[in-house]
Order: structure tokens, then sequence, then C-alpha cells
């Protein structure tokens, strides 16, 4: 049950107003909740595993990807051995970007339309994971480079 609490501000209860929050302090965890297995998923995607970013022949392209999950921060350098944790390789690898091209090839009558158009995703930052010591982080992240965009 979730109880009321009011607070009294000075000089607004002379005006009638009081205020009150229906917040509870603590939210209940459901009571089918698996903790251990929440507590399991956890620990897989706070584990370490070594990663490297390819080099760009882009000139205009970072020299680093900035990855920030829940406020939790990660720089990894391009063609830096770096250790970033399981949550930031996730990112990572959802990190994908589209490029469109046109077909410039004149159709039967001449003329250049734009019903050739023709998307291209790929990750924003290809990488490399050089060590991963959990047996189970090979086929997640497959699972998760294999997902559709």
């Amino acid at each position: 049950m979730v109880q009321k609490k009011s607070a009294h501000i000075e000089g607004l209860e002379q005006k009638g107003v009081v205020y009150t929050d229906d917040a509870p302090d603590v939210v209940p965890v459901a009571a089918n909740a698996d903790v251990s297995e929440i507590a399991r998923e956890e620990a897989f995607m706070n584990e370490k595993v070594k990663v490297m970013l390819f080099p760009t022949t882009d000139a205009n392209a970072p020299p680093y990807a900035l990855i920030s999950v829940n406020g939790e921060r990660a720089v990894v350098h391009r063609a830096t051995p770096t250790y970033i944790k399981r949550m930031h390789l996730e990112v990572l690898a959802r990190m994908k970007e589209t490029r469109v091209s046109q077909d410039m090839s004149p159709d039967k009558e001449g003329q250049i339309t734009t019903a050739n158009l023709r998307g291209h995703t790929a990750l924003a930052y290809p990488f490399q994971v050089l060590e991963d010591k959990n047996p189970r982080g090979g086929v997640w992240l497959e699972h998760i480079l294999t997902e559709q965009s």
C-alpha cells in the first residue's frame, strides 16, 4: 500500500496549498520476477571485453567512438585495443548507418530517374572483438549483429 506524503511549505498553507506526493519511495519487484536471472544478466552485461575499432580512410570520421549507457561512458579510439563493458559493446554493435546511392544509368528512354535508389547499411564503427572470456559472448554478439536494422 502506498502512503501519501505531505509537505508543509511555509506560507503556502495559508493560501490553501498542500503539496502531496503519491509516488512510492520504493518500487516493488514483481512477485514472479526471477531476481537471480536478472542478476546473471546484469553481471554478463558488465563483463569486460577487449575490442578494437578499425581505422578508416574517411578524413571526416571521428577518431574515436563515445559510447554511453545509463550515464556510464566508454571511449574507444580507432586502431587501439580497448577493454569495455559488454553493455557498451552492445551499443557499438547496434550503431549502424545507412547511406543511399542512386543508379545514374539512363533507362530505355534515356532518362535518369530516382526510381533506382539503393540503401547500404553497415556498422558506423566497424570493430573486432579481440578477447571475450565468456563462452556465451560470441553467440550473443552474433545474435545482435544479425538482427534487422
